[in-house]
C-alpha cells in the first residue's frame, strides 16, 4: 500500500532534508520513498495534514512499562514510595499481568506519538515472564525494544545469575518480530561488583546485543571506564550523580544517556546532567521511566526538562551579574535539540537510527501527524510550538512501520475496553495481598 501525507509542515529532523513546509510525504509499505513540496505519485491513502505539522514519532529511550498497572501508587516519590510501595510487587507479577502493563502502556504511548519505546523489564521472574512483555509490545503495535533485565532481583524462577543470562539469549534467539528488538539491561553497581559488570558487559558484546544501565551510583561509570566497559552500544539512565568528566567520558566513547525529568525532579535529584551534557557534547535522548508516577506522554517530559535547562542557565547568568541575556558562545539547548533528542538522537541511542529518528527516504515510515487546531501554524518555528504549545490532545494521527496506528485522534484497530479489562485484572491480582496501601 502507497500512503500519502499531503501538505504539511514537515519537520524531517534530518539537517540533509530540512523542513518542507507544505511538503508532501510518500510512503511505499513500511518506507519512506520520498519527501518533497510536491509528490506526483498515485496513493492507496491519502492523509490531509494541510495546516498540520508532520515529523517522526518521538522515541522514549527509558521507560517500565510493567507498572501501567499500578498507576495512582508512588505518587510521592522522594519520600521513598516507589521502592517502598512499587517495587516490591514484582514478584507478585504473572506473565499476564506483564503482558496487561505492556500492552496498555504500549497503547498509551502511541496515543501520545511516542513510536519507539524501550522497556527496561525488570520484573522478569520467569522466562515467560519475558515472552510476555516481548508479545505485548508485538500486539501493541508500538516499536519496541525489550530491555531484558538480567539484574538478580526479582527471584522467581532463577536461582543464578547464569540461568539469567542463558534465559536471555533464549529470548534474544526467540525474536522473530521486524519491529521489537531486544537490549540487556545491565546489573548497576549498587548490586554487583566490577567484576560480574565486566562478564555482563563481555556476555553482552559476543552477542552483538546493545545494553542499557540505571546509574544512580557515584563513581560507577568511571569504574566501567576504567574497566573499558564504554562504547556506542551503552545507554546509562539518569546521570545525575555524574561528575564533568565522567560525562566526557561517555562523549569521547560515543555513549549516550537517557534522562526522565520527571523522576529526576520527583526523587529530589540535582537535575543539571542534561544541562551539562548538552555543554559536554554528551548525546541525550528522553524517558517516561516510572509509570506509577508519570504517563506515557514523552512530550511532555521534553517541555519540562527544556524548561529546567533553561532556569539552569538563567541562574548562572544571574550568578554572573547578567539579566535577560545570554553569553555568547555558550551551549544550551534549543527547542529543536529538544525535539532531536526525543527522535533521532533517540534512534541513535537504541542502534536505531539507520531506520528511524528522521523523516529520510529508505527509513521506516515511523511518523506523526500534530494539529495545531484553532491557533493555527506558527509564526515562527514549528520545532518550538510543537514542544512549548502542542500536548497530546494534538496528535492527530500515528504511523509506524507505515501503518496507521491513530487516525483523526483516534487509535485504529484496537478492541474497545480489552487494555482495561486487562489492567484491572491485573491490577487485582497483584495487589490483593497488600489491601493497604495507606
Amino acid at each position: 500500500m502507497k500512503t500519502l501525507i499531503r501538505g504539511g509542515h514537515l519537520l524531517t529532523m534530518d539537517p540533509a532534508v530540512g523542513d518542507v513546509p507544505g511538503g508532501d510525504l510518500l510512503i511505499d509499505g513500511a518506507v519512506i520513498t520520498s519527501v518533497g513540496e510536491t509528490v506526483a505519485a498515485g496513493a492507496d491513502q491519502v492523509i490531509d495534514a494541510t495546516g498540520k505539522i508532520v515529523m517522526p514519532g518521538f522515541v522514549d529511550t527509558h521507560i517500565h512499562l510493567w507498572q501501567t498497572v499500578m498507576r495512582g501508587l508512588a505518587g510521592e516519590l522522594w519520600k521513598g514510595e516507589y521502592f517502598e510501595k512499587v517495587l516490591p510487587y514484582r514478584s507478585r507479577y504473572r506473565p499476564e499481568d506483564i503482558y496487561a502493563g505492556g500492552y496498555a502502556g504500549g497503547l498509551e504511548l502511541l496515543a501520545n506519538g511516542v513510536t519507539t519505546a524501550l522497556d527496561f523489564c525488570h520484573a522478569i521472574v520467569t522466562p515467560e515472564h519475558s515472552d510476555a512483555a516481548v508479545q505485548a509490545l508485538v500486539d501493541s503495535g508500538v516499536r519496541g525494544v525489550h530491555g531484558y533485565s538480567i539484574r538478580e532481583k526479582p527471584l522467581g524462577h532463577f536461582t543464578t545469575h547464569d540461568q539469567r543470562l542463558a534465559d536471555a539469549v533464549r529470548a534474544h534467539e526467540a525474536m522473530n518480530h521486524d519491529r521489537v528488538t531486544l537490549m540487556l539491561a545491565l546489573s548497576d553497581l549498587e548490586t554487583i561488583d566490577i567484576g560480574k559488570s565486566v562478564k555482563e558487559v563481555a556476555f553482552a558484546r559476543e552477542r552483538g546485543l546493545r545494553m542499557t544501565i540505571h546509574s544512580n551510583f557515584p563513581g560507577q561509570i568511571t569504574e566501567m571506564h576504567e574497566a573499558g566497559l564504554l562504547g556506542p552500544d551503552l545507554l546509562p539512565v539518569h546521570g545525575n550523580v555524574f561528575t564533568d568528566d565522567e560525562i566526557r567520558m561517555l562523549a569521547d566513547a560515543d555513549a549516550s544517556l537517557s534522562v526522565t525529568p520527571s523522576v529526576e525532579v520527583g526523587l529530589g535529584s540535582p537535575f543539571t546532567v542534561q544541562r551539562r551534557a548538552a555543554v559536554l557534547g554528551l548525546r541525550t535522548g528522553w524517558g517516561c521511566d516510572v509509570a506509577t508516577y508519570t504517563n506515557a506522554d514523552l512530550l511532555g517530559q521534553m517541555r519540562l526538562g527544556y524548561q529546567l535547562t533553561c532556569y539552569l542557565d538563567s541562574q548562572a547568568e544571574r550568578a554572573e551579574g547578567r539579566t535577560g541575556r545570554r553569553r555568547p558562545g555558550i551551549p544550551t539547548l534549543t527547542a529543536r535539540d529538544v525535539l532531536r533528542n526525543g527522535t533521532m538522537s533517540g534512534a541513535e541511542a537504541l542502534g536505531l537510527a539507520g531506520r528511524i529518528g528522521s523523516l529520510t527516504p529508505g527509513k521506516q515510515a515511523d511518523v506523526i501527524v500534530i494539529d495545531p487546531g484553532a491557533f493555527g501554524t506558527p509564526l515562527g518555528d514549528p520545532a518550538a510550538q510543537v514542544l512549548m504549545q502542542a500536548s497530546t490532545r494534538d496528535i492527530d494521527t500515528v504511523l509506524v512501520a507505515g501503518e496507521v496506528r491513530k487516525r483523526d485522534g483516534r487509535l485504529v484497530g484496537v478492541e474497545e475496553g480489552r487494555a482495561n479489562r486487562l489492567v484491572e485484572a491485573a491490577r487485582a491480582h497483584v495487589l490483593a495481598e497488600f489491601p493497604s496501601h495507606d
